[in-house]
């Protein structure tokens, strides 16, 4: 599988907005002692358990 640019975890991020998020989700994957990938499916998980 060949990443596209800008690719982590599945997920494109471009531009300012995408990436500042992006490092959000890496703060968050650190405190919790995460990689960004499992950080990025805890949150899709719960985010989809409110809706």
């Amino acid at each position: 599988m060949q990443k596209e640019h800008g690719q982590v975890t599945g997920l494109i991020w471009r531009g300012p907005q995408d990436l500042a998020t992006y490092q959000r989700l890496k703060v968050y994957a650190n405190q919790h002692q995460l990689t960004v990938s499992a950080a990025a499916k805890k949150l899709i998980a719960i985010a989809l358990q409110n809706v």
